[in-house]
């Protein structure tokens, strides 16, 4: 296993650190999309109806009415989102981040970096955020705060969101279909970020990266690779899970975020 000494020394070393959380993470904070447990319980009609057992199967599904659609997606964002507060894990994680630069770059949308007070203007939220909505006419008219939506709905009072533009309804702002435009104010601040800090000390940490969001998890591995200042450090991994150029700057775990993170913050 890879040695969290050595990795606490490149962190208080490192000029800069680059966060890239995936459903691993979200997993530590509540939000598990591809588990069935208890989701029939707290969402049996729509369970029933749609025959969908997941987060992430309901997401997928396109319901009868909009008016159906957002009172789910409503109950959603309030549970995990607008009653969210930071477990151990994101507590670890800001500790590990205070005093240093950072950029998090994330597939998770449940708005957790932000409402646990990290800058929002060091996040870049690669697969959306759904406390956010924009136009489903498939035109970019924008994105904007559907909190006040998600607020009447819970009161009983909700109403679905039109576009100011042209009329059409709003829908989450997440890749649920092809409508998705993706935030390039934050994806630009990202790059800026990584061009910044080409030549400095860095750290990328990896935590619950896979799969699903491998835009998270190629180009990270190939700057690593890039740069002889950087060095890798991923939870989810093993050493010899690492490509040959990178073993020399990396350290894999095996494990998960939380346990990383208790780790490297004691």
């Amino acid at each position: 296993m890879a040695d969290f000494t050595q990795v606490k020394e490149w962190i208080k070393n490192a000029d800069a650190v680059i966060v890239t959380a995936g459903n691993g993470f979200a997993q530590t904070e509540g939000l598990d999309i591809l588990s069935e447990e208890n989701f029939d319980d707290q969402f049996g009609k729509v369970a029933d109806k749609y025959d969908v057992h997941t987060i992430g199967d309901a997401l997928d599904k396109k319901f009868a009415s909009w008016d159906e659609q957002w009172d789910f997606w409503s109950q959603l964002i309030n549970e995990y989102s607008l009653e969210y507060e930071p477990g151990e894990t994101m507590l670890a994680l800001k500790k590990l981040l205070q005093g240093k630069e950072y950029f998090i770059a994330t597939s998770t949308f449940a708005h957790f970096f932000e409402n646990a007070g990290l800058n929002e203007n060091r996040i870049f939220n690669a697969f959306g955020d759904w406390t956010e909505m924009q136009c489903s006419s498939g035109i970019n008219h924008g994105k904007f705060s559907d909190i006040e939506v998600v607020k009447k709905y819970l009161a009983g009072k909700g109403e679905v969101p039109k576009c100011e533009d042209c009329n059409s309804p709003m829908e989450l702002h997440m890749p649920l279909n092809a409508h998705f435009f993706p935030d390039t104010d934050a994806n630009a601040r990202f790059r800026w970020f990584l061009t910044g800090n080409e030549d400095k000390n860095v750290v990328v940490l990896e935590l619950g990266v896979d799969e699903t969001s491998p835009q998270l998890l190629d180009p990270m591995v190939k700057l690593v690779e890039q740069f002889a200042n950087w060095h890798y450090v991923a939870a989810d991994l093993a050493d010899e899970d690492m490509p040959d150029d990178l073993k020399k700057c990396s350290a894999g775990f095996a494990t998960n975020s939380h346990d990383v993170l208790m780790n490297l913050t004691k």
